[in-house]
């Protein structure tokens, strides 16, 4: 087996003093460097765009390169964690169309699941410490969960938890009262800021979607964009954090 990686931060270890057509050559064999130009066209860096320095990449850019210099290896399977982060509609659908030519065995660990849709044949769930198989797409998968999303797995639990019997509130620390109510009131805060971002960027995406080039050469949108998608994956990170805390 021949097998390629793609991390979550891949776009880091790029050399921010080459431009993006060396960077692609110098990751090229004999077979496919004649193709080099073609395959960043089809990740959306043309013209010019290819004389750029990485270092002046955004983050969706870097993403891009390092996707596409990564299928310029000969792997037949091919790991990948979060790919994609940082990418908008258009570029999330030139991956999906790339990986969906790909002959090899895939294993892609995600959140989207629009983008993992027509990708996966099953699905494993790690959770309780166990692995359970599911053979069938995402969808197969949520309906098995009974779910509509991943943050409604989330939430959910396979086997209900026994609920510890609560003292009577004139038998409970008045410290833990007060910091359960605390917890509380940051976890409702933090669900309404992630409902809200949730709106706000499909609202965006819809806006990408229906008109990309007017769109694409709005530089602050996408800086927009980025920023607000990061957010809300600070925002989900906190959410697990504070919901395991009010559990402990």
């Amino acid at each position: 087996m021949q097998i390629g990686y793609f991390a979550q931060n891949q776009a880091e270890y790029l050399d921010g003093d080459k431009t993006v057509l060396d960077t692609m050559i110098d990751a090229a064999n004999e077979k496919n460097r004649p193709q080099v130009r073609d395959i960043l066209g089809s990740f959306l860096f043309r013209g010019e765009e290819v004389d750029k320095y990485v270092r002046v990449l955004s983050g969706g850019e870097r993403n891009r390169l390092a996707l596409a210099k990564l299928l310029l290896q000969p792997f037949n399977v091919l790991v990948m964690d979060e790919p994609t982060n940082h990418l908008d509609i258009k570029s999330k659908n030139v991956l999906k169309d790339a990986l969906k030519n790909f002959e090899g065995t895939l294993i892609l660990v995600s959140h989207d699941r629009d983008f993992l849709q027509g990708l996966t044949d099953r699905v494993y769930e790690f959770r309780d410490r166990r692995i359970k198989e599911y053979l069938g797409d995402i969808d197969f998968y949520l309906d098995q969960r009974k779910v509509d999303d991943f943050r409604s797995v989330e939430k959910s639990s396979d086997k209900p938890k026994e609920q510890p019997v609560e003292k009577p509130k004139a038998e409970m620390d008045y410290k833990r009262q007060k910091e359960v109510k605390s917890l509380k009131n940051k976890l409702g805060k933090t669900e309404r800021e992630i409902e809200e971002l949730e709106k706000i960027l499909a609202e965006m995406d819809h806006q990408l979607l229906m008109d990309y080039d007017k769109t694409a050469s709005d530089p602050a949108f996408f800086d927009g964009y980025h920023k607000k998608k990061a957010r809300l994956e600070e925002l989900m990170e906190l959410w697990e954090t504070l919901s395991a805390q009010l559990e402990g």
